[in-house]
């Protein structure tokens, strides 16, 4: 930990003067949201597998000689887990003589300090929730991690990005050619209502979420009222959120596919029927709870867990084909 600054400004020392928990304030992070957009299979399974099955034309006009027609087809898809951890290590007598003092304890154990419980529940589960929904889930590319050397950011698992990226260069989804999405509102508003018209027709009125980047899901919100006026109902589901006129669709952004791997702005966003789109889950629990451990004065918080996601048949995923 780094305590430089409180030290520089407020002493090398402890005194009370009533500072407790409530003194210690932090940026909003943001939660691990992007699960609402996947069916969960909790498998012991490293990788998953299903088949998509389908078949020729069956029906013909009638005749007393047998003619078959109709040959099933099965196009396998295999989706991967990833194990991933959290490893933190602090040395809580760091606080003692400091203005954190409060964190600390008379207990010869560390682990029974303050500071360990905050640690976990105000800092530790909260990272791994953000790191997971703005590092991982969306523009995530899996590395093998060097021995000893931890991980960069987005490289524990295959995202969203990374996986539609697979399919489309497999030739398992095809991009609706649309362009880029625009930047002004109205033109946001048509920009989906074309999406929507450009879908295989026995999927146009499927209920679908099309979740894209939060801009662009704020876009279209201000963009429809300023072409349709405003909304004749106000629940807050609708508050949040909104379909596509006359359609199915329902436009949701979610902070996972705001970026691209590179870290500039995501351009594509993607739907499918729910459950087609699977999220693998094992340990997945874990990222909340902890091995702690104590090494002479230093504390160890150790955990893992598996996931990873992807689609039963690539061919029913509608994207965009703005870059990813």
């Amino acid at each position: 930990m780094n305590l430089a600054d409180v030290v520089t400004e407020f002493g090398a020392y402890y005194q009370d003067r009533g500072q407790n928990m409530n003194d210690i304030h932090q940026k909003l992070r943001r939660g691990f949201v992007t699960g609402q957009a996947f069916t969960t299979v909790l498998t012991d399974d490293t990788v998953w597998h299903a088949s998509k099955a389908v078949s020729t034309r069956i029906v013909q006009p009638f005749q007393k000689g047998f003619t078959p027609t109709g040959a099933v087809t099965f196009s396998p898809v295999a989706i991967q887990s990833f194990h991933m951890k959290g490893d933190v290590s602090e040395t809580p007598d760091d606080l003692e003589a400091t203005w954190l003092g409060f964190l600390s304890d008379n207990d010869v154990k560390r682990t029974e300090w303050p500071f360990v419980r905050w640690l976990m529940e105000k800092i530790v589960i909260p990272q791994i929730n953000q790191d997971i929904e703005l590092n991982e889930i969306g523009r995530g590319a899996y590395v093998a991690p060097t021995a000893g050397t931890p991980g960069p950011a987005g490289t524990a698992m295959n995202g969203i990005l990374t996986t539609l990226n697979t399919h489309i260069t497999a030739g398992r989804i095809t991009p609706i050619a649309l362009g880029a999405i625009p930047t002004a509102d109205n033109d946001v508003v048509e920009y989906f209502e074309e999406f929507h018209k450009s879908l295989d027709l026995a999927y146009r009125n499927v209920p679908m979420t099309v979740y894209t980047s939060e801009n662009a899901e704020l876009a279209f919100l201000r963009g429809y009222g300023n072409k349709y006026g405003n909304r004749t109902t106000t629940t807050a589901a609708e508050e949040t959120s909104l379909k596509v006129k006359h359609t199915n669709l329902t436009v949701k952004g979610i902070p996972s596919l705001n970026l691209k791997a590179n870290g500039t702005p995501n351009d594509r966003f993607f739907c499918t029927p729910k459950e087609n789109a699977i999220m693998l889950q094992k340990k997945f629990e874990n990222k909340g709870k902890f091995d702690l451990q104590a090494f002479e004065r230093v504390i160890k918080l150790l955990t893992d867990w598996w996931m990873g996601v992807g689609f039963i048949i690539p061919e029913i995923v509608f994207v965009n084909d703005g870059a990813a």
